[in-house]
């Protein structure tokens, strides 16, 4: 500011007369003004709306826990109740568990139409042959080696029993005892098993299946029961030389990793590498497909612990004895509150909106930078 006679303006007029042309500046520019200072507060409405409207359409019955209306008191009042009993197999995975039902463990087993079968992707001789899908009786096969050949089927056999009867009273329970398995597809908790919800048998794996021994038995889980069907289902417990030769057979019974796009699946493979009397060492092959790991969506469970405790089981008994076992009663999940499913928008676009909020500014002080060189 240029010096007048009565010398060098102070800071205070200085600031005031800065002042007052600012209040000039902006009272031309009341539109934008208005513009900057109720854009925040649109967006921030708009996001209000989009949440509630979000959270309106996920407060469906299939996304929170089932409910029933039940006189608990005895009153003839009927009270809602939500619990597990109550839920679908979509809705059991927002209840309250505080006390998780037990599950038997469980192979992962292949559909019938996918398992591994004698054909030009895999030429091996010993598989069955394929005309057995379409009467859906294909056994199940669980592929060995090692360096004693001697030794490994010896665990191999050991695996199986050639019969098994469950005991009625307790029918779930002695699930434990035989080698059970499933083709369901199972889920990312285990609040809830597919394996006795989805409609699909429990397969019983056998050395060899007689002619009654698939049966219909009563489970009971939590406070209800359900008739399951327990299918008994061929193992093939099938020698390979070498640890490349299983992997060359696991990878061609792939979709993808063969020309004819076939499904040859395997139940599991071991490697007990070398194992005898005084070491015990194995790797064990299993379908990792089945968790669904797409990146969309949260991982599956698998079920391996199974295919683990057969091996161990199998070293067990030939060092002790056919009556030596380490018993795999069960597998479950930990205790849960309630939950529901929600979609926090404010997270996922709270951040685009700061963003736009503050680009908005960008202009005005370009707009004013112009301004003040034009005045100048």
């Amino acid at each position: 500011m240029a010096e007048t006679s009565h010398g060098p303006a102070s800071f205070w007029t200085q600031a005031d007369a800065l002042l007052r042309k600012n209040l000039t500046f902006q009272k031309r520019n009341v539109r934008t003004n208005i513009r900057l200072i109720s854009f925040p507060f649109i967006l921030c409405l708009l996001l209000v709306l989009i949440q509630n409207l979000v959270n309106h359409e996920l407060d469906k019955p299939e996304n929170k826990c089932g409910c029933a209306c039940i006189d608990t008191n005895g009153d003839g009042r009927c009270e809602e109740v939500c619990s597990l009993e109550h839920s679908s197999l979509d809705q059991g995975a927002w209840c309250p568990i505080p006390n998780p039902p037990q599950w038997p463990p469980l192979l992962q087993v292949p559909a019938p139409e996918y398992r591994a079968v004698a054909s030009n992707v895999i030429p091996f001789s010993d598989l069955p042959n394929e005309s057995c899908r379409r009467t859906g009786s294909c056994p199940v096969t669980l592929l060995f080696t090692g360096n004693n050949q001697s030794l490994g089927q010896t665990l191999a056999g050991s695996m199986f029993t050639s019969s098994a009867s469950l005991n009625s009273s307790r029918s779930l329970d002695s699930l434990a005892n035989i080698v059970g398995g499933s083709e369901s597809m199972p889920q990312f908790t285990n609040f809830l098993d597919p394996a006795f919800y989805s409609g699909l048998p429990i397969y019983n794996l056998q050395r060899q299946c007689t002619p009654n021994s698939t049966f219909y038995a009563d489970v009971q889980i939590t406070s209800f029961g359900k008739e399951q069907e327990i299918k008994c289902v061929q193992g093939l417990q099938l020698w390979r030389n070498t640890s490349s030769e299983i992997n060359d057979e696991l990878y061609k019974g792939y979709r993808k990793g063969n020309s004819e796009r076939k499904i040859n699946e395997i139940v599991a493979a071991y490697d007990f590498l070398n194992s005898n009397e005084n070491n015990f060492n194995v790797t064990i092959w299993y379908n990792s497909t089945y968790k669904n790991d797409s990146g969309n969506v949260p991982i599956g469970l698998l079920r391996v612990p199974r295919s683990v405790n057969l091996a161990s089981n199998a070293y067990l008994q030939f060092l002790r004895g056919p009556g030596t076992k380490i018993q795999f009663d069960f597998v479950k999940e930990m205790p849960k509150h309630e939950s529901r499913l929600r979609l926090d928008f404010s997270s996922l676009l709270g951040t685009l909106f700061f963003t736009w909020v503050i680009i908005q500014l960008f202009p005005v002080v370009l707009t004013a930078l112009v301004y003040e060189k034009q005045q100048n």
